[in-house]
């Protein structure tokens, strides 16, 4: 039996495409006409939830992205209790603003977790929320406080523990997290529940060396697979599902995947206990 504090934790990967999504627009190719709903991929993301201490239900954002409102009304969510980003990229970050009925929902502010690079680029695009007393009209913006973090800087949350660790997205540091549950002393829970401890890498091309131990003893690596030629900002198939063999989780689930990925064929030619993400899958441990 698990010793964590956290209950009924599993993660929803929300989409799981590039910053075009699939079908790409104005495409005609094999991925973009199929039939196969799991070659729908919109702009990526996650939600990972769970039941605090108290037996309050808890919702974690792992990015934002231009489809969160989609994603929003496919899963039902009623509340958003912080948001961790990855980085500033447009793909990422494009859903803050719809954050703020969730505000109107809970009537309490969302958490921000980001580095410093990412928190200026959201005070620059958001200018609106984080500087209302300037706006002309005093419309209805989300109510955030921003928390900057950096690699290696483990931030505890209602029970969880993310840790930011950096990799590289061409030559661009950004962040990705190893998420953990914690014990009633404040400590990484011996049992962990669900999919947990779970590494969250989307958009690298590649693993620096000091973040490798980020990805030992996982039960669940969530990983960047672009496609299968070569990329300067994004892993390739080959490029995935070597850094997958090395890190060595009990499961594998690649996202981030462009048209040139097909979901029945490609997922079939994976090594075991690798697999392709879709919109929609649930990582709960099973």
């Amino acid at each position: 039996m698990s010793d964590a504090v956290v209950t009924d934790v599993r993660m929803i990967l929300l989409g799981t495409g590039t910053s075009a999504g699939v079908p790409i627009i104005g495409c005609d190719c094999e991925v973009c006409t199929s039939s196969d709903p799991r070659d729908r991929r919109t702009r990526s993301g996650a939600a990972l939830l769970f039941t605090d201490e108290d037996g309050h239900e808890r919702v974690v954002l792992l990015d934002c992205g231009p489809d969160h409102r989609e994603h929003s009304l496919r899963h039902r969510l009623k509340r958003v209790d912080a948001i961790f980003f990855t980085h500033d990229h447009v793909d990422h970050t494009f859903g803050l603003d719809d954050v703020r009925r969730y505000n109107a929902l809970m009537k309490s502010p969302i958490e921000v977790h980001c580095d410093l690079r990412t928190r200026e680029f959201l005070e620059r695009v958001y200018r609106h929320i984080f500087r209302r007393h300037e706006n002309v009209n005093d419309s209805f913006v989300a109510d955030l406080f921003v928390r900057t973090i950096a690699a290696g800087e483990p931030v505890d949350f209602r029970g969880v523990r993310f840790t930011p660790f950096e990799v590289l997205h061409g030559r661009l540091p950004v962040l990705a997290f190893r998420i953990e549950a914690l014990d009633g002393a404040g400590r990484v829970a011996r049992e962990q529940p669900g999919p947990l401890p779970l590494a969250y890498c989307t958009d690298l091309s590649a693993m620096p060396p000091a973040s490798w131990p980020r990805l030992r003893g996982l039960e669940t690596l969530v990983l960047d697979c672009l496609r299968h030629r070569a990329h300067p900002t994004h892993l390739t198939v080959a490029q995935a599902t070597g850094i997958a063999r090395e890190a060595d989780a009990r499961r594998t689930v690649f996202v981030h995947m462009t048209h040139d990925i097909l979901h029945a064929r490609d997922g079939a030619e994976l090594p075991d206990g690798m697999e392709l993400g879709y919109d929609g899958l649930v990582l709960d441990g099973a």
